[in-house]
């Protein structure tokens, strides 16, 4: 008995500790962090855990994306509030009962983030090759780990990081994607460039996606194999938020603004959905070429 206690007060105070930094995804306009006497201005991509400092929001153009252990936030500037204690962040809301609840509070409370901080947008695994092996047979097969996607979201692949830059100047490849139950081919293709998209909403599927992945180096033996597997379904009050938040998203890079863009590529992000993630970044980059968009691609692709 006081084993299983004592490992209850170590994992709770382990879950408290994950929660006591505020993570700072994006950043809009101007904000300033203040302890004291001492300001800071927040940058993209910086984490704050001084409980007694505060973000101060300084007019209507500035907002705030954060992370708080596994939830995602919005901070956005008002007359009424535009000073936000970072206890107050990181101490689970009681009073949210009491407000209305816009679109953004329904989907930040529905989904959670993972802990991922160091996944990149631009690989299949995204980034390095820790997750490749080769195979113990034929050493010309690199097997790399599992690509997942969520059903009816275009998606594109990018293994530019693992093939030589020779070859990726010089080749062709051959992409084969089947269906991993049925036999069917999903795509056959072959391309000059190091990634290819999907777009999943028009094909016929299984009852659950599982799709065989196999590239071939035409000028060489060398192959990529994988598999593209769809993520555990959502509820449907999840997914139909997602959609909302696609809809938005879509609809705001008609703009000047990426407030929703960023929302919704980060959520697929730190959830896992690389290669979703990928596809729509890039698709919103190249209908407004917007910087802060291109900033936050860099990050996760340097």
């Amino acid at each position: 008995m006081k084993i299983f206690i004592y490992f209850i007060l170590i994992f709770g105070f382990i879950k408290l500790s994950c929660a006591q930094e505020v993570f700072v995804k994006q950043v809009w306009g101007n904000v300033i962090f203040l302890v004291g006497e001492k300001k800071t201005a927040v940058k993209d991509l910086s984490s704050f855990s001084q409980k007694d400092g505060v973000f101060l929001l300084k007019d209507k153009n500035s907002q705030l994306f954060i992370r708080i252990d596994n939830k995602l936030d919005l901070l956005t500037f008002s007359e009424d509030k535009h000073i936000f204690p970072l206890i107050d962040l990181i101490t689970p809301k009681q009073d949210s009962h009491e407000k209305e609840e816009g679109f953004l509070d329904k989907f930040f409370s529905l989904f959670s983030a993972s802990h991922d901080e160091g996944a990149k947008i631009n690989g299949m695994i995204i980034g390095s090759k820790s997750g490749t092996s080769r195979s113990k047979n034929d050493t010309n097969i690199m097997s790399i780990e599992e690509i997942i996607i969520i059903d009816d979201y275009a998606m594109k692949i990018d293994f530019e990081n693992f093939v030589d830059s020779d070859q990726a100047k010089n080749s062709e490849f051959n992409i084969l994607v089947k269906d991993k139950y049925t036999g069917r081919t999903i795509l056959n293709q072959t391309i000059t460039e190091t990634y290819f998209t999907i777009k999943t909403k028009d094909i016929k599927k299984s009852l659950f996606t599982e799709w065989d992945l196999e590239i071939n180096n035409t000028s060489s033996l060398k192959r990529i194999k994988g598999t593209i597997i769809e993520k555990k379904r959502l509820k449907p009050e999840e997914r139909e938020l997602l959609d909302q938040l696609k809809d938005k998203a879509i609809a705001e890079s008609k703009t000047n603004e990426c407030i929703y863009q960023i929302i919704f590529v980060e959520s697929l992000r730190s959830t896992g959905l690389l290669a979703n993630a990928s596809y729509y970044l890039d698709l919103f980059i190249e209908a407004n070429n917007n910087p802060i968009l291109i900033n936050y691609k860099d990050h996760y692709t340097k």
